[in-house]
């Protein structure tokens, strides 16, 4: 296995779970072409999911784009599954949470580009003007490339797989330029600005309190932004972003404890707790107290 020279490159690590009972095998090879990353996969049946945060924070915001030569692939992110069949291209943002399925034996090629060096064609890369000036954007979420134009996906960048070398990146990035430049779905989308971020996420998490699935990776999809993104915009602020959401919840059972007669259960329940002994270890940890004993003594 040949592994990226160039940590900006960083292809995202995965985790694959066979699902074949056969004989097993999965070869794999990956290569660096400066900023770009290429693998290589051919394999039994399997489950394969994203580990972004052994994504160290040297690598780029990246774009994918996957042909799939044969067998098949269902692509998940965002809650969203997309099918992709054999000749197909599948485009999704490498950025964000996303897990793939690949229900038969198959074969792929995956090439990953910084989305900088795309000028803006990929995925999530931001927003340009449309036919009547209006704001539209990249939607971020994945798309296929099939039929003619995957054909001629194949053979921009897959010739150029088949012969890797240093010197071919320039025409695999102007390759996948060229696709996600004409075919990528331009939509428009509610986009914040950088510098509006962090309070346009406040107010979402003081909304979505009672939300057992409010995490960085639904606030980071609600905002069309990358996990990395996210995190940023906090690096400079109090505290981080998963301290403001226990923070928040810790405050909202608070006014629960004190002016409601709802048990600590329910309480747990209504700031989005679903397992009420980690709603219990939260409290403690900020109050030092349990919620049971913090009432009781203001009652």
């Amino acid at each position: 296995m040949e592994l990226p020279a160039n940590p900006s490159c960083v292809l995202v690590q995965m985790q694959a779970t066979t699902l074949s009972e056969t004989a097993v095998y999965r070869r794999m090879r990956r290569h660096s072409l400066g900023d770009v990353a290429v693998a290589q996969i051919a394999s039994v049946p399997q489950d394969v999911v994203a580990l972004l945060d052994e994504v160290p924070p040297t690598a780029l915001e990246s774009t994918q784009l996957q042909l799939v030569h044969s067998g098949s692939l269902i692509l998940e992110q965002d809650g969203e599954q997309t099918l992709y069949s054999a000749g197909d291209i599948a485009v999704y943002d490498a950025s964000r949470p996303f897990a793939f399925r690949y229900p038969e034996e198959f074969r792929t090629s995956i090439v990953q580009v910084p989305l900088r060096i795309l000028g803006g064609s990929g995925p999530g890369s931001g927003s340009v003007s449309g036919p009547d000036g209006a704001g539209v954007g990249w939607s971020g979420r994945p798309y296929a490339i099939r039929g003619g134009t995957a054909s001629l996906g194949r053979r921009l960048l897959g010739d150029e797989l088949r012969t890797i070398s240093t010197a071919s990146s320039a025409r695999v990035i102007e390759a996948a330029r060229l696709l996600l430049s004409e075919h990528a779905p331009l939509r428009r989308v509610d986009r914040v600005l950088p510098g509006h971020l962090v309070a346009a996420v406040r107010e979402h998490v003081q909304l979505h309190l009672a939300d057992p699935h409010l995490s960085a990776a639904t606030i980071a999809a609600r905002f069309h932004v990358s996990l990395r993104s996210l995190f940023a915009a906090f690096e400079h602020e109090d505290e981080s972003l998963g301290a403001l959401v226990r923070r928040e919840r810790i405050a909202a059972a608070r006014h629960l404890l004190l002016g409601t007669d709802l048990g600590v259960a329910d309480i747990a329940s209504s700031v989005g707790y679903t397992d009420t002994t980690a709603f219990i270890r939260a409290w403690r940890a900020a109050m030092g107290s349990t919620p049971g004993r913090w009432r009781r003594h203001r009652g």
